[in-house]
């Protein structure tokens, strides 16, 4: 069974099903969704196949013929080097992709509200460092690409955008009521080139931060 990222799971298993010491057998794998990106660069003729392990939303089982071989590759792996073991992932990705069902439909409670609030939270507990799009985008479990398009569709900007909106009200907070001059106030709300800092904020506010500080 493959479970993709954000599905609720747990695992029961059938008493019957037990060997005499009442043992079952239990391989679970986990990879994290910058494997396909990986693959993806490095062997262009799998793009078809991580494209298509990422359209499934819910958890997916797989026919018989092709359950026998994955856990015969699974079983294999336990055995196996780390360089044996790299090939074997990208034959079990390979496997993944082919003659799965989808169990039910799993409806995920708000999600894109729930990957917006990740977003602000992040951007609020980190601003003050770089922080670049990969980064954000792995923090809510998405590609680059993905995130790129989630964000500008439901926020109607980017997110370089909406990074510098936040650190330039943080920075106009920091003038008017911390006290800190031009300069203290770029690199303390994130910015790390006060001429970007001084073009940024005027943009964003119609006047320079010299202007706040009068």
């Amino acid at each position: 069974m493959l479970i993709p990222p954000g599905i609720p799971h747990c695992w029961t298993f059938d008493a019957r099903q037990t060997d005499r010491h009442h043992r079952i057998e239990n391989i679970t794998l986990s990879f994290e969704d910058i494997l396909l990106d990986g693959l993806a660069h490095a062997l262009p003729h799998l793009n078809g196949i991580v494209r298509q392990l990422r359209t499934y939303t819910d958890a997916i089982t797989f026919a018989p013929r092709q359950q026998e071989r994955i856990t015969t590759l699974l079983r294999r792996m336990c055995h196996e080097t780390d360089t044996e073991r790299a090939a074997s992932v990208v034959t079990l990705i390979c496997l993944l992709a082919k003659d799965g069902h989808a169990l039910g439909h799993y409806e995920k409670p708000d999600l894109i509200r729930q990957r917006l609030m990740q977003v602000r939270i992040y951007v609020s507990c980190n601003c003050r460092r770089p922080i670049t799009i990969d980064e954000m985008a792995q923090h809510i479990g998405m590609n680059r690409s993905a995130f790129c398009t989630f964000f500008r569709k439901h926020t109607g900007q980017t997110f370089v955008d909406y990074l510098n909106a936040y650190r330039v009200d943080l920075a106009c907070h920091l003038l008017e009521r911390e006290g800190l001059s031009v300069t203290e106030a770029c690199y303390a709300s994130g910015f790390n080139d006060a001429a970007y800092f001084c073009r940024t904020f005027k943009r964003y506010k119609g006047i320079p931060p010299s202007k706040i500080k009068k």
